[in-house]
């Protein structure tokens, strides 16, 4: 039996304790009276069920203890008693109900507390990666621009320090992009209802996150299906989602790794994209929160090329906007890594 019923018998019995103790000096003056108390109590930590089951069994044994024992049911059954249970009935199931949404809102205002200490956590770990992932790249600009101060006249050390600083500045322009396009898409519009060719934007995708696939000399295989596939929304967009989770499943697995991309009908209009790698995965209970912004997978600094952890969550806003679902796979087993 839950806690909080338990709390309601033993309320009522040690009421009924009270009140039995009582009786020599009472009788049958007020045999309710002592009996509403532990219907608060019922209501206040367990709402309106267990100020109910007080209820009811406050009416049935103080009935039998404190009126029927000695008196008949004729007795029970005269206006005045009938009134008094009436009235012991009613105030019961009043403060039940005030009970049990005193407990809703109890329970509403913890879990409000809950999402702000979460908001709060997930602010500072956006600060605190924003800060990590600016740093690195301007200490970098910094050691680069030391060099061209040093050897101005060395063409090697300038050549490389130029392209030092084009590739941080380039990290640092894709990590402001990132802000922008998250942004954005908090405020923007539904997309489009237009016709894409979904297979078009898959080409594309892949296109765009052929050249880290192929640095990190992955094999990707991609089934597009022979049908035409053709859906509705921002196809600019759509390339966007696709080209982040290929991206993603590239980075956070090891050089030489496989990716998977399929296309599968489900049912007649439905439509589901499946990306998977043998990546090094996530453990349990990391998965709930991989969509929301500025959170990476445990051991992610080790696997990626660096980012402020937005990529997944542009994906799942994307996705949403056009009606879609976004679902990750979890465990750490090879096929279940971060970009399924």
């Amino acid at each position: 039996m839950n806690r909080h019923y338990l709390t309601a018998v033993a309320a009522v019995a040690a009421a009924l304790l009270l009140r039995y103790l009582l009786n020599p000096v009472l009788g049958q003056q007020g045999p309710y009276l002592i009996l509403t108390v532990p219907i608060v109590v019922a209501a206040i930590y367990g709402g309106f069920g267990p100020a109910l089951l007080a209820t009811v069994l406050g009416t049935s044994v103080g009935t039998y203890l404190f009126i029927e024992r000695g008196a008949g049911l004729r007795e029970v059954l005269q206006p005045e008693n009938v009134a008094r249970l009436l009235l012991f009935l009613a105030i019961g199931l009043g403060i039940g109900l005030m009970g049990g949404q005193l407990r809703r809102s109890r329970v509403a205002l913890a879990e409000k507390m809950q999402q702000l200490k979460a908001s709060n956590r997930a602010k500072d770990n956006a600060m605190a990666i924003l800060g990590h992932e600016i740093r690195n790249p301007l200490s970098a600009i910094h050691s680069a621009q030391a060099v061209l101060q040093r050897s101005p006249g060395d063409e090697k050390r300038v050549l490389r320090a130029s392209e030092m600083i084009g590739r941080q500045v380039a990290q640092l322009t894709r990590m402001a992009d990132d802000l922008l396009d998250l942004s954005g898409l908090m405020r923007a519009s539904p997309p489009p209802k237009v016709p894409v060719d979904l297979q078009q934007v898959l080409r594309q995708a892949l296109e765009q996150s052929a050249p880290l696939v192929a640095k990190k000399g992955h094999r990707l295989d991609a089934d597009l299906g022979d049908a035409p596939v053709v859906v509705t929304g921002d196809a600019l967009r759509l390339v966007q989602v696709f080209a982040n989770l290929l991206t993603n499943a590239a980075k956070y697995t090891d050089p030489g790794g496989e990716i998977a991309l399929q296309v599968q009908w489900r049912g007649e209009r439905q439509v589901a994209v499946a990306i998977r790698d043998n990546g090094v995965g996530l453990p349990p209970g990391s998965v709930a929160d991989l969509f929301e912004p500025f959170v990476q997978a445990p051991g992610a600094a080790s696997n990626a090329e660096g980012g402020l952890g937005l990529g997944l969550a542009i994906v799942r806003k994307i996705v949403l906007a056009h009606g879609g679902e976004v679902v990750r796979g979890g465990g750490r087993e090879p096929g279940t890594g971060p970009g399924k």
